[in-house]
C-alpha cells in the first residue's frame, strides 16, 4: 500500500496524527523541504510525534521518507494529468467544453511563467528593426504562422511565410534588407528545421526560436530562445496545449509590437480597417 494511501485512510492514527497525516497531504510541495523539526513546528507538534507517524506509514528514515513520497505524488500527477488531458469514453458535450477550456488555460498559465520580460522586450526590438521577417514552421504550425502574418500585416509589418529556404537565404543576401527568422517548433527531432537554421546562420539570418525543445542549433544559431510546454505526447489532446502556447506568445509579440510602435501602428490598422471596408 502508498504512502499516500496510508496518510489518507489514518488507520490507528491519534488525534495529533491526523492533524500531521492532513498537513503533509495538503502541503505536498513544501512538506519535501522540511526538515523533520520544521514539520514539528508546523504542525504543533513534537519530533517524536512526527516519527511515531512515520513509523506506521514507512518502513525508513526521514529522509527516505520524504523522497520516496516525492516520487509518489510526482505519479499520482502524472496520472491526474492524462485524466485531464485525454478525451474518455462517452463524454458529453458538457464535459469536454469544460475539460478544453481548462487545457488552454492552463497552457496559457504555464507559458506565462516560462516567459522572461527582459527576453520579450529584446524581440520586440529584433522585430522592430527587422524589415522583413520569414517564418518557418511545419504541419500544424504553418496555419499558425499564416495567421501571425496576417495579423502583423494589419499593422504594417512584413511577414511572409517561408517555403523555400535556400530563395530565403539567397533573397536576404541583398542590400539594405534586414531579415529576421522566426522558427516554430513542437518536435524534438526536427531535423528539416534544424538543417534551416543552419543554413540561415552562415548566411548571417538573426534568428528567433519559439519551441519546447532546446539543443546546439538553437542555442548557437538563435539570439534568442522563447520557451513553450510541448503538450503530452500520450494526449488526444496534446495539440491543444502547444498550439494555444504559440498563439500566446505570438500574440504578446504583435502586442508589444503595437505598443512600442502605437502611432504609426495605429494609422496602418485604421488603412487596413478603411480598405476591408470598401
Amino acid at each position: 500500500m502508498s504512502i499516500i494511501v496510508k496518510l489518507e485512510e489514518k488507520k490507528d492514527f491519534s488525534a495529533t496524527e491526523r492533524k500531521i497525516a492532513d498537513y503533509i497531504l495538503d502541503n505536498k510541495e513544501e512538506i519535501l523541504h522540511l526538515t523533520i523539526r520544521e514539520l514539528a513546528q508546523a504542525t504543533y507538534t513534537g519530533t517524536s510525534t512526527v516519527m511515531r507517524l512515520i513509523k506506521k506509514v514507512y518502513d525508513g528514515s526521514f529522509s527516505d521518507f520524504k523522497v520516496d513520497l516525492a516520487f509518489e505524488f510526482h505519479n499520482l500527477q502524472r496520472e491526474d494529468q492524462y485524466e485531464q488531458f485525454q478525451i474518455q469514453k462517452q463524454e458529453t458535450a458538457f464535459s469536454i467544453i469544460n475539460k478544453i477550456a481548462h487545457i488552454q488555460k492552463t497552457a496559457i498559465d504555464y507559458t506565462k511563467s516560462l516567459q522572461d520580460y527582459q527576453q520579450i522586450e529584446r524581440v520586440t526590438k529584433l522585430i522592430n528593426n527587422a524589415t522583413i521577417i520569414y517564418v518557418f514552421t511545419d504541419g500544424i504550425n504553418h496555419q499558425i504562422g499564416c495567421e501571425f502574418k496576417y495579423m502583423m500585416a494589419r499593422i504594417g509589418k512584413k511577414v511572409e511565410v517561408a517555403k523555400d529556404d535556400f530563395w530565403v537565404a539567397l533573397n536576404c543576401l541583398k542590400s539594405g534588407e534586414q531579415p529576421l527568422a522566426i522558427y516554430i517548433n513542437h518536435r524534438e527531432h526536427n531535423l528539416a528545421l534544424l538543417e534551416k537554421i543552419k543554413r540561415n546562420h552562415k548566411v548571417g539570418i538573426k534568428s528567433i526560436a519559439i519551441t519546447g525543445y532546446i539543443n546546439s542549433t538553437f542555442e548557437t544559431c538563435c539570439q534568442e530562445i522563447i520557451s513553450i510546454p510541448t503538450g503530452m505526447s500520450y494526449s488526444d489532446l496534446a495539440p491543444v496545449t502547444y498550439t494555444t502556447a504559440i498563439h500566446y506568445i505570438l500574440n504578446i509579440i504583435v502586442g508589444c509590437v503595437i505598443a512600442t510602435n502605437y502611432s504609426a501602428s495605429g494609422q496602418k490598422l485604421n488603412a487596413y480597417t478603411d480598405l476591408s471596408s470598401q
